[in-house]
């Protein structure tokens, strides 16, 4: 299970403010290794974005912004991020490409997907 931090005002701040400057896009590079890290938000017991494409070997980081906890969740439970509490996140490598529907196991109608290419398909 990795080990999650809370989120602090000011690393939210410096989060939001990286965003607003990004032009407002929730993919974020990583220049060194050419990896995409993709955030999605969970609030108001939805996940947004509803559709996330990324290349294999890419990740995604859920936040939740909810006060209750919720989840990103494999319908067949291959992969999970376990319960994500207020201000927790949780991160997953996509190694394969492929088609990854998701729900949050706290709330059945949230319901999601990424969408996993393989690198040299650009």
């Amino acid at each position: 299970m990795p080990n999650f931090m809370p989120l602090t005002r000011r690393r939210f701040g410096l989060g939001f403010g990286a965003f607003l400057v990004s032009g407002g896009t929730l993919r974020q590079s990583h220049a060194h290794d050419g990896r995409q890290e993709v955030m999605v938000r969970i609030d108001n017991s939805t996940f947004e974005p509803l559709v996330v494409e990324i290349f294999a070997g890419d990740s995604v980081t859920w936040e939740n912004n909810d006060p209750a906890p919720h989840t990103a969740t494999a319908p067949d439970g291959s992969w999970d991020t376990g319960p994500l509490e207020r201000g927790a996140r949780g991160r997953i490598i996509f190694t394969e490409p492929g088609e990854y529907p998701y729900v949050s196991t706290f709330r059945s109608h949230m319901k999601a997907t990424i969408l996993v290419r393989n690198r040299d398909d650009g």
